[in-house]
Formats: structure tokens, C-alpha cells, sequence
């Protein structure tokens, strides 16, 4: 069951489970609930002064989940949106054509029918074909050094594709058939290559054993700090 408590005087989401474990332990769902797992005679009164004692950590998460690169989006002017890691402020405009692109530091959509100027499933299908090309354009210009670094290990994959995933940034196929998340393109170049090295690391270790940490390692050193930029899909 989903309870609200105050912490400093904002109100937030909780949900409390009990169960056979040792510690307690919380983490913040997509949907800004605090999820805390405890043993099972631990009293909501001490989970409740647990939130307390680390709403730094709390109020910190909370933001960062509300200006996540995936927040749904209602797709009307002042929104903001995000390519390549920087934010771009929407306008929605009506213009001789449907298109979309990036003009004075806002991102542009010119909607030909003034009947689809207030309509969020047409803005956000034009806005995805934009996505997509720019997606394209950007990974091809990314991955061949990546292809080169992977050449002493024989391995280069069978395909790769870009798709909409709702779970994962990326993923790779027994068959070696890479698949990016359409997503990665609202962030920035080095998140962007830490998904396409970690994938091209199953091409050699399919599991992530030691010897797949140690390939990520010797591929991108600083891969650690980029993946932290992934958390919220």
C-alpha cells in the first residue's frame, strides 16, 4: 500500500514491505515512490525516522528521476527536452511543413495543419522521426573507432539496430545482433559510447563475468562515470 509522509515539509510517497531479510533497505521508483524493504519486525515509526535521516539522498533522487531525460512529456511549448545531453526549451509552431530541428537554442517542431498543433500523438511521432535520423547520423559517426578498438579481439557484430526499449539502454543477441535504445540519443556522446562498448563486450563475453568488467575497463576506463548518466530510463 502506497502512504505519504512530510519530510522537511514536502510531501512524498512511500511504500513499506516487511520480509526474511537482515537490513533495511530503499530506493525510488520511476513513479517518485520511496519503496523501503525492512526485516519483519521492524516498526514503521523507525522506517519512517529512517526517510528522515537520509532525505538528503531522498530529495536528491527525487529530482534527478523529475528532470529525467525520459519524463513523459505533454509536447507544448516551454517543455523542456533533451539532445545530446543539453536541454532545449519546445516551441510548437505552425509552419509550411512538418519538421523538426534545433534553432537559437530551443527545439523547433513546424506543424503544417493547425489541427495538429494541440495534438501530443502527432507532435511526438514527428518528434521521434527526428530523434531517429539524428540517432542514426550521430551512432555512425560514433562507432567505428569503437569497431576499430575491437578488432584485435575478432568480433564485430551482425547487425545493429535502433529501437525503442522501455527497460534496457541497449542489448545484444547470441547471434551478435546489436540493438541501441532510440533514447540514448537525448544524452550525451560518452553515455552514448558506454552503451555501445558495453554491448560490443557481450560480442566477447556474453555474461557479465570478470573478464567482461575487465574488457569494459581496458575499452573505456572512465565507463563507471558515464554509466551513473543511464540510471533513470
Amino acid at each position: 500500500m502506497i502512504k505519504t509522509t512530510t519530510i522537511n515539509g514536502k510531501e512524498v510517497r512511500y511504500e513499506f514491505k516487511r520480509s526474511h531479510r537482515r537490513r533495511v533497505s530503499a530506493k525510488i521508483r520511476r513513479d517518485s515512490v520511496i519503496e523501503v524493504k525492512a526485516p519483519l519486525l521492524y516498526r514503521e515509526s523507525d522506517m519512517l525516522a529512517f526517510l528522515n535521516q537520509h532525505k538528503r539522498w531522498i530529495f536528491n533522487h527525487l529530482d534527478r528521476l523529475q528532470n529525467s531525460y525520459n519524463q513523459e512529456k505533454k509536447y507544448v511549448s516551454g517543455e523542456t527536452h533533451y539532445y545530446l545531453g543539453e536541454k532545449y526549451m519546445l516551441q510548437v509552431r505552425e509552419g509550411d511543413k512538418n519538421a523538426v530541428f534545433i534553432e537559437d537554442n530551443s527545439l523547433i517542431i513546424n506543424v503544417k495543419s493547425q489541427e495538429h498543433l494541440d495534438n501530443p500523438v502527432f507532435l511526438e511521432h514527428l518528434m521521434n522521426k527526428w530523434y531517429k535520423t539524428q540517432a542514426q547520423k550521430v551512432f555512425s559517426g560514433l562507432l567505428p573507432p569503437i569497431l576499430e578498438k575491437f578488432k584485435k579481439h575478432n568480433v564485430s557484430p551482425a547487425k545493429i539496430s535502433i529501437r525503442n526499449m522501455r527497460s534496457r539502454w541497449g542489448s545484444c543477441s547470441r547471434r551478435g545482433n546489436i540493438s541501441l535504445n532510440l533514447q540514448l540519443i537525448k544524452l550525451n556522446e560518452n553515455c552514448i559510447r558506454q552503451v555501445m562498448i558495453h554491448e560490443m563486450c557481450h560480442l566477447v563475453y556474453f555474461n557479465h563475468q570478470a573478464g567482461f568488467y575487465a574488457l569494459m575497463e581496458e575499452m573505456m576506463p572512465d565507463w563507471k562515470q558515464w554509466k551513473k548518466e543511464l540510471k533513470f530510463l
